[in-house]
């Protein structure tokens, strides 16, 4: 187990122990109850940043809920596998997915997919994502100005967890912001193993987790963050924006329901994730992992969760990214 996700377990224990604390005051909140144990399916691989987020709140839920909640990883499709698999349970309460800005608002509209990222009945948001450009450790370039001048010399690669998820459509954005021309697009089936290419130089670049890459200082090459504003956790690392090439392209993570999901249950879900998250020791974990947390209503993150998938249709536009096209 590595130190990314070990870490991340110890702090979901604790947070149960807070969550439970609230338990009984909630109880008499809703009527539903879960009755067997709930699954969280994760998109992406183990190690990745939805991973370490559906961990991190699943043992402080599964608390306050009654029944465990079990991690679920199902990569693949550019997390339109672990989609379909939501899509079509039960709505009952006791199937969600840990959805993404990857594999709700931007995958639908690169690559053909049998569900309707609308129809998901959103429950909550857990936390923000923000990503950052890196390079393989040897990469001859150490700041975006050499970059760009070694991507105009010679053809670069990157890594990324799939067509239409986060890492190919920001780095598609930032290549045509940069007139940059000549990438090779590298699919993996994370963010964990598009990581770990990078660090060992399979692949040139990729973008990644502000909360994964920030584990690694001295390892990688650090050129920009895809925001407005730096992070905390890499003070020293300036935004794209900065640069002069405006990229807003951060994440995002939540649960969502199936379609069809009475909104009782998921109220009921989503009270307990908007404790768990809010938590002190939530607060503090996801900070120091580089997340921000997102502590919204459910009526909020539902209106956010329309709002993104907007933008990032219209992003993915601009960016030439036509549906059936992301490869």
């Amino acid at each position: 187990m590595n130190h990314y996700l070990r870490n991340t377990l110890a702090a979901g224990l604790l947070m149960a122990a807070a969550a439970g604390q609230g338990a009984a005051a909630q109880q008499a909140a809703t009527s539903w109850t879960a009755t067997q144990p709930i699954r969280i399916v994760v998109p992406f691989s183990a190690g990745g940043g939805s991973d370490v987020a559906a961990r991190l709140v699943s043992a402080g839920m599964g608390n306050a809920l009654g029944q465990p909640m079990v991690v679920e990883n199902k990569p693949g499709a550019s997390g339109a596998i672990a989609s379909d698999i939501v899509y079509t349970a039960a709505p009952d309460g006791h199937t969600l997915l840990l959805g993404t800005a990857d594999t709700q608002a931007m995958n639908p509209h690169v690559n053909k997919v049998r569900f309707d990222a609308l129809k998901y009945v959103p429950v909550g948001g857990i936390a923000k994502v923000p990503y950052v450009l890196v390079g393989r450790p040897d990469l001859p370039a150490a700041n975006l100005a050499e970059l760009l001048a070694l991507a105009k010399r010679t053809s670069l690669s990157y890594g990324s967890s799939g067509a239409g998820t986060g890492a190919h459509v920001q780095m598609t954005m930032f290549a045509k912001a940069a007139n940059v021309t000549d990438l090779l697009h590298v699919p993996y089936q994370g963010v964990a193993p598009a990581f770990q290419a990078v660090l060992a130089g399979q692949v040139d670049l990729s973008m990644v987790p502000v909360a994964l890459a920030s584990q690694y200082p001295g390892k990688l090459r650090f050129y920009g963050l895809p925001s407005l504003d730096r992070n905390p956790a890499l003070p020293d690392v300036p935004t794209l924006a900065e640069q002069g090439y405006r990229v807003d392209a951060d994440s995002w993570n939540g649960l969502l329901a199936p379609p069809g999901t009475p909104p009782e249950v998921a109220a009921a879900i989503a009270q307990k994730l908007l404790a768990v998250v809010s938590a002190p020791e939530a607060q503090k974990k996801l900070r120091e992992l580089g997340m921000v947390p997102y502590t919204d209503p459910q009526a909020e993150f539902a209106e956010f969760y329309k709002k993104e998938y907007d933008k990032w249709g219209a992003a993915i536009q601009a960016a030439g990214l036509a549906p059936g096209q992301g490869q």
